[in-house]
């Protein structure tokens, strides 16, 4: 092989390097941009996810809130009726002494 032909064959083969280094980097760049992406995509997921579970837990947090205050409202009421009924016989048997003392006394 003459000195011309090394040459040559040199600048071929750096030419050769030169492009297969600038395919390597687009790829590298597509692979960055492909894994930024999936990345993203990733904690869109993960992000959408959690808001799910909190609506969630916030749901049955409500739900459990009104069912407990339903609950105190049916004993508060009940709770009514008794003082009620309580402050009605005690009335009644306070006006039933209260006629005696006057009719009787």
């Amino acid at each position: 092989m003459s000195g011309i032909d090394a040459v040559r064959k040199i600048v071929e083969t750096e030419g050769q390097a030169r492009r297969i280094v600038d395919e390597a980097k687009v790829r590298a760049q597509q692979i960055i941009s492909q894994a930024s992406q999936e990345a993203e995509m990733l904690r869109q997921e993960a992000l959408s996810s959690a808001q799910k579970q909190r609506e969630e837990i916030l749901r049955i947090a409500k739900e459990k809130a009104e069912a407990e205050a339903r609950q105190s409202d049916v004993e508060t009421e009940q709770l009514l009726k008794n003082y009620r009924k309580l402050a009605e016989a005690r009335r009644d048997d306070a006006v039933s002494k209260a006629l005696e003392l006057i009719l009787g006394g």
